[in-house]
C-alpha cells in the first residue's frame, strides 16, 4: 500500500454549493520511476521549473567534472546516475513543495494501491461527509 497526498486550491465556497474536487491534485509518496528515468522531461511535466535548473546545473557541473577531471566514461554515468537517483527520490517531495508555493494546500493523505484508489477513496470519504 502506498500513501498519497491530495492537494486543492483553497476557492471560496458559494452557500450551498457542493464541492466539484476539480482541481485536486493526489502526489504518492515515495519513489518516482518517471523522476529517475526521465528525470528533465518529468520535471518539464509538472513544471518545476527551480529543480529543473538544478538538475541542469547539476548534469553540467558533472560534464565538466569528467571532461575537467579526465574521468573515465562509466564514472561520469555513475555520479549521473546517483543524480538521477536523488531526483527519484526525491520528485515527489519537489512537486508537493511547488505546489504549496502556487497556493494549494495539502488536504488529505490517503493510503492506497494506485492513484485511481487514492482519487475514490478521497472522494467517497468527501461524499459520505457531506452526505452525514
Amino acid at each position: 500500500m502506498l500513501t498519497y497526498t491530495a492537494h486543492s486550491k483553497p476557492e471560496p465556497q458559494v452557500q450551498g454549493q457542493a464541492e466539484d474536487g476539480k482541481g485536486v491534485i493526489f502526489v504518492k509518496d515515495g519513489f518516482s520511476w518517471p523522476a529517475f528515468f526521465i528525470p528533465f522531461f518529468w520535471m518539464l511535466w509538472h513544471r518545476l521549473w527551480l529543480p529543473l535548473v538544478g538538475y541542469l546545473v547539476v548534469v553540467v557541473l558533472i560534464a565538466l567534472a569528467g571532461y575537467g577531471f579526465s574521468w573515465p566514461d562509466n564514472l561520469t554515468g555513475g555520479v549521473g546516475l546517483l543524480a538521477n537517483l536523488f531526483f527519484g527520490f526525491e520528485g515527489n517531495n519537489f512537486r508537493r513543495r511547488a505546489l504549496t508555493r502556487r497556493g494549494y494546500d495539502e488536504i488529505a493523505d490517503i493510503v492506497a494501491d494506485n492513484g485511481e484508489e487514492a482519487s475514490y477513496r478521497f472522494f467517497a470519504a468527501r461524499l459520505s461527509d457531506q452526505n452525514g
